[in-house]
């Protein structure tokens, strides 16, 4: 159905007189893997920001399953986000940390047990979840910073450079995750600078340019 699709028009945000973004459109329908290519400064990162509900745009509007971007109530509890830094206190072992991601998401003490309880035989991080996340290579963490952003199950996943720092092992089980979650019809946003990468995954390539996206070549 046309309200099962992201819908993205016209968005827009300015720092400073600069314009950041300008008048983006697009749409993608649920199931699809679209990645977003583009030079440092084009606009990959506000855009996914935008979409998350980390920042508001100036100008525009999106659209998720018939839900208002506006509506953040409806809106966030249906969105992962996955930020290019990692989000993660070092001091935590994996399991604590996907315990108190959790806990900030408002889940009820059985859910969180459940949550660890799933992590145990979740390839992704099983192997080292009494691991602290210091203690955790590059790959790891960026598979746990994945992990901590499915939480909730969402619908419409955001990922600002998954896949940065991680080694080939991590990004094969990555990309394995995110294949999976297509299929289960979930709609996902992946921002990269590795367009060979992005290539092999997307369904459909969106190319960001001085804030305009670009035309399909």
């Amino acid at each position: 159905m046309a309200n099962d699709k992201l819908l993205v028009r016209g968005l827009g945000k300015e720092w400073a007189a600069h314009k950041v973004l300008t008048d983006i459109h697009f749409e993608q329908p649920p199931g699809t893997i679209y990645g977003i290519t583009g030079d440092n400064g084009a606009g990959k990162s506000t855009l996914l920001k935008i979409l998350a509900t980390v920042l508001k745009q100036d100008e525009g509007q999106a659209w998720f399953q018939g839900i208002s971007i506006g509506d953040l109530g409806a809106w966030r509890p249906i969105t992962g986000y996955v930020p290019q830094d990692l989000a993660l206190d070092g001091r935590l072992r994996v399991r604590e940390t996907l315990n108190f991601w959790a806990a900030a998401r408002g889940f009820s003490r059985d859910v969180r047990k459940e949550v660890l309880k799933v992590a145990a035989s979740d390839p992704l991080i099983s192997d080292f979840l009494e691991k602290t996340v210091r203690d955790c290579s590059g790959g790891m963490a960026r598979r746990v910073s994945l992990v901590v952003g499915l939480l909730g199950d969402p619908a419409l996943l955001l990922l600002d450079e998954p896949f940065a720092g991680a080694d080939q092992a991590s990004r094969k089980l990555m990309m394995e995750r995110l294949d999976i979650l297509r299929s289960r019809g979930r709609t996902i946003l992946i921002s990269s600078h590795e367009a060979d990468l992005l290539g092999k995954l997307s369904n459909r390539i969106l190319h960001l340019e001085e804030g305009r996206l670009l035309p399909p070549s």
